[in-house]
């Protein structure tokens, strides 16, 4: 093509017609602009296929987080929210000084297993990670998933918090002393722990249960644990509960963007 082209120049200039040669000299070069920014816009249009591409696959890996991350949390909540229940329940309970044993330790053993948020960020650590943040171009979405991040920390450090307090008194020698962990095989403590025994009250070692709700009714230290525990689960629930709905915003704002594209 090159060689055709030099041709007909050469052609032009021995035939001493210079005005056509200079007219058909810009017009190869404008020729060759034209060609050149074509390249550039597939190139361009290529680039931007391909980013978008990554974007894509950023926004839908959020989202499968994020799904996840919301049936996590909406487990705690109703975690959180029974076992508030069975901390209500053991208040009136000391309060009134009466008990029905099995009532006691169902309620008891609820509260012994501690339920931690063990968030999915395997997509936002990769892109914080890999300096890919700049593929995510929406600030709605980036500030959105940040802002989440944040909620989550917020969520972990009042779960470390509720299981320090937890543990300073369960796991106290003084403690111990009066709890079977033989009555996990028991109650129904939400754990798969196949049960042994049809009831506290019908043990082999019910008085020694009766021994322990006894003391556990009147150690004023235990009743201020379980105030404590009342107040620290509902603040944690309210965080939980807004880190899920600012969860499923997210989520349904991403799915919205994807199918706009």
């Amino acid at each position: 093509m090159i060689k055709f082209f030099r041709k007909i120049r050469q052609n032009l200039l021995l035939e001493n017609k210079t005005g056509k040669y200079f007219k058909y000299a810009i017009g190869e070069i404008i020729l060759v602009v034209i060609g050149i920014l074509i390249a550039l816009q597939i190139n361009n249009w290529n680039e931007t296929k391909k980013e978008q591409a990554i974007t894509n696959k950023y926004l839908s890996g959020f989202v499968s987080d994020l799904k996840k991350d919301r049936t996590q949390l909406d487990n705690l909540i109703n975690i959180r929210k029974k076992q508030i229940t069975s901390v209500k329940a053991m208040l009136v309970m000391i309060e009134t000084n009466h008990y029905d044993l099995d009532s006691f330790y169902g309620h008891f053993y609820y509260l012994f297993p501690f339920h931690k948020f063990r968030p999915n960020t395997n997509t936002l650590e990769e892109v914080l990670n890999s300096s890919h943040l700049r593929f995510i171009t929406d600030e709605e979405v980036k500030n959105s998933l940040l802002d989440l991040r944040g909620e989550y920390k917020t969520i972990q450090a009042v779960e470390d918090h509720i299981y320090e307090d937890r543990s300073e008194y369960l796991y106290s020698a003084l403690t111990l002393n009066h709890m079977e962990f033989n009555g996990l095989f028991i109650a129904d403590t939400g754990f798969p722990i196949e049960k042994k025994e049809e009831s506290f009250s019908k043990s082999k070692d019910v008085e020694i249960y009766k021994k322990d709700a006894d003391y556990f009714m009147r150690d004023r230290h235990f009743k201020s644990f379980i105030n404590l525990l009342d107040f620290n689960l509902i603040f944690a629930i309210a965080q939980t509960e807004k880190a899920r709905n600012d969860c499923q915003s997210i989520i349904s704002l991403i799915e919205e963007k994807i199918n706009n594209d």
